[in-house]
């Protein structure tokens, strides 16, 4: 694996270097050294501008399970402060003193913790390689990443001795994406490979239901109720599937670690409002969150099989930044209230007959049965919104909880004459999931007015804007520049042969370097080759027409649209026995 052996000189080695048995992870190595050794007094200067405590307490206080180690090394004068934490500890302190002791000290601060958790997965790559060499992918990837860092913290003796070692790692020779031309170029046969890089079917297949066409276009629409009543396709009801098809984006690793964080008793938001516009994601990361508090035991016993390591990876990630042990089971009643399935006219009942058409009705019947309704029973009849002694009573009664409400802004529409019920329930639950310390509230709200659902929606979604405000952190799921990468997760999964689709990669940027009069300029950098592997095998300009062009139709979802159409194209040339070494805009 790794592709070509290059010859890595870096900047203080000499130019007759030899090619060692792993030339791809000596380089990385050699960059990850240069940023770790860079990075360490950049932090450990920035934690002494925090203040209520010592360098050593904020690194306790970012690294609760080193803090025995540190504390042991600091009296035993076997450290200095910078040998205390390491590559993969970066992002975790940043993000622990971002306001008190980093939000000034970036030169760029958008997607700092991103950049230091991509090097930290680099350096664990590098770390163990296994029999073979890691891709020259994943070295120039994490090159590229050490040098934005670099660039961030401002040290640009460090990055320029990085981008010598990037320099010349790359100018190692690449494969031709077609014969040179004074060869013959083999005649195309359907199905045949005709071309030096492998045809994309080779490297990647997509998900079964993509491959054999059995999909069905309602299978991209997330509905969190039919999933809470266990009716939704296997892709989102079965739990394992959901997740290892689920790309787990920055933006949805922070909810679903604020929310355990929060239940576990260990801080996290207690109000978090979600709000995107079509196809942002909003329902199918409160999936994600349904359940990871509700099938616990089955994603953290994933079976030990290579198509679930990418998957079990991020679960882990979540669960230790958490800070909750490996094997922790999660323990929390959850509510469902989707606004688009329940209704204030509702006929459904408890047991004993008590009504179901109030959102607290059914939250509390959903977080503990009868009894737990009982404590709402009296608003619950009569419509009127409960107080917050009531439902702190009720929080304290179940316990540990998770609240789930998708589609506010539908239900509060079609409320009437009792919308003003809702809202004073809305701002009396915020205030006693505040007061009640191991409970979670997460609200989906529309961003714009058609989502709303015309004058009437957006003067109610106004109304919850304003009861929400005073609490809620508001969170983003899902970043344009993520979306193509939950999109390939959802029709190809996570099995890859990394090696074969670096050389299909590279050698389209040394086709689109040495014909650069006949591309865009940005095809022929560094950058675009990135974005190539992380799109693979679908071409990125794919994803730009889909993304910047396609998404400003009216009622164009972003992320179910794009599903849709790709699943039948994908489909289409898996059947057809397209090789191609990358599905192009034209094959759309």
């Amino acid at each position: 694996m790794g592709g070509p052996a290059k010859v890595d000189m870096g900047a203080n080695l000499s130019s007759e270097a030899a090619v060692t048995d792993r030339p791809n992870r000596d380089a990385l190595n050699r960059g990850i050294d240069i940023y770790r050794d860079a990075m360490r007094p950049f932090i450990t200067r920035n934690l002494r501008k925090v203040r209520g405590g010592s360098v050593e307490d904020h690194l306790c206080a970012a690294l609760p399970r080193k803090e025995a180690q540190i504390r042991a090394d600091l009296q035993a004068d076997r450290s200095n402060l910078d040998d205390l934490f390491d590559v993969n500890d970066f992002a975790r302190i940043v993000n622990r003193f971002w306001r008190a002791g980093f939000s000034q000290a970036f030169t760029h601060p958008q997607g700092v913790e991103s950049v230091l958790n991509i090097v930290a997965e680099a350096r664990n790559k590098a770390a163990h390689p296994g029999a073979e060499d890691i891709s020259s992918g994943s070295a120039e990837g994490g090159l590229e990443q050490i040098i934005e860092a670099l660039n961030r913290i401002n040290a640009p003796d460090q990055r320029d001795r990085v981008q010598s070692i990037l320099d010349t790692f790359r100018a190692g020779p690449t494969p031709q994406l077609m014969p040179p031309p004074s060869e013959p170029v083999p005649a195309a046969q359907s199905g045949a490979r005709t071309s030096a890089v492998s045809p994309w079917r080779d490297v990647i297949q997509p998900n079964d239901d993509v491959r054999t066409g059995a999909f069905q276009q309602a299978e991209f629409a997330a509905d969190l109720q039919q999933v809470y009543d266990g009716r939704a396709h296997e892709a989102y009801g079965n739990p394992v599937a959901f997740f290892n098809q689920t790309y787990i984006t920055p933006g949805l690793r922070t909810l679903l670690v604020s929310t355990l964080r929060r239940i576990s008793g260990r801080g996290g938001d207690p109000v978090i409002q979600t709000k995107t516009g079509f196809g942002g994601g909003k329902t199918h990361s409160l999936i994600a969150l349904y359940h990871l508090v509700n099938s616990s035991r089955a994603l953290l016993d994933l079976p030990e099989e290579v198509a679930y390591a990418a998957t079990r990876a991020a679960l882990s990630r979540v669960i230790s930044d958490a800070e909750l042990a490996p094997d922790a089971e999660i323990n929390a009643e959850i509510s469902v209230l989707s606004g688009t399935f329940l209704s204030p006219t509702d006929s459904q009942t408890t047991e004993q007959g008590d009504p179901l058409n109030t959102l607290w009705g059914t939250m509390a019947y959903q977080l503990g049965g009868q009894q737990a309704y009982d404590i709402v029973a009296e608003a619950a009849r009569t419509w009127s919104a409960p107080g917050g002694a009531q439902l702190e009573q009720l929080f304290d009664h179940v316990g540990p909880c998770v609240i789930l409400i998708d589609e506010l802004v539908a239900y509060a529409r079609n409320a009437g004459v009792r919308q003003d019920n809702i809202y004073t329930f809305i701002q009396n639950l915020t205030e006693a999931v505040r007061r009640s310390e191991r409970v979670a509230l997460v609200v989906t709200l529309p961003e714009s007015s058609q989502e709303a659902g015309g004058e009437q929606g957006q003067e109610v979604l106004s109304r919850l804007d304003a009861h929400l405000g005073r609490i809620e952190a508001i969170w983003q799921p899902l970043e344009v520049h993520e979306a193509f990468e939950v999109v390939r997760r959802r029709l190809f999964g996570s099995a890859i042969d990394e090696s074969e689709r670096d050389r299909t990669c590279q050698a389209f940027t040394a086709m689109y370097s040495r014909q650069r009069s006949d591309y865009p300029r940005e095809t022929g950098e560094t950058a675009y080759l990135r974005r190539m592997q992380e799109c693979y095998p679908i071409h990125p300009e794919i994803f730009d027409r889909l993304y910047q062009d396609w998404s400003s139709i009216h009622n164009f979802q972003r992320t179910r649209g794009v599903l849709r159409m790709l699943a039948n194209c994908i489909s289409r040339l898996w059947l057809n026995g397209d090789a191609g070494p990358l599905i192009m805009p034209g094959d759309i």
